[in-house]
């Protein structure tokens, strides 16, 4: 299974940067893993929160193929434990998911369009994260998941 994070917004901090690196690279060892931006929209200020959710869900439904499946980090998703998340990430393997697309949407969140494509809504906290922080988090629980599936020393439980 390959798995890409994708994200709207600007290029990460240096220290942003580094961190996904690290982490990164510890993946490669488990499941083909990128990160891909998504510029934000083309005077994105100008444009009212509804169409500029709209562009932005346009934007990645161009992106999307059929079987990709999607899942959506959005505030009001289901929120799971790093051993649920692990199980998650198996059971798509499992399913024989070709590829796994984890979407941060823009500044405003995500389209309804999009929550309707998505196959799974997930939350990783009910508190507001900056966006490239969410890359770097998510990046390394999903180091920390697949440490969990290898039985590895990593996560504590």
């Amino acid at each position: 299974m390959k798995i890409q994070l994708w994200s709207i917004g600007k290029e990460h901090d240096p220290y942003i940067r580094e961190g996904i690196a690290v982490f990164q690279k510890r993946l490669q060892h488990y499941v083909d893993f990128d990160v891909k931006l998504i510029p934000t929209v083309k005077q994105a200020a100008s444009l009212s929160v509804p169409e500029l959710k709209k562009q932005e869900a346009r934007l990645i439904m161009d992106l999307l193929q059929p079987t990709d499946y999607l899942l959506a980090l959005d505030e009001k998703g289901k929120m799971m434990t790093t051993v649920q998340f692990s199980e998650f990430l198996q059971q798509r393997t499992n399913a024989g998911t070709r590829q796994l697309i984890i979407l941060i949407g823009g500044a405003f969140g995500i389209d309804q369009s999009l929550l309707q494509r998505a196959q799974l809504q997930m939350s990783l906290s009910p508190l507001t994260f900056p966006h490239q922080l969410v890359r770097l988090i998510f990046t390394e629980q999903l180091y920390r998941a697949y440490t969990v599936l290898n039985r590895e020393k990593y996560h504590h439980q």
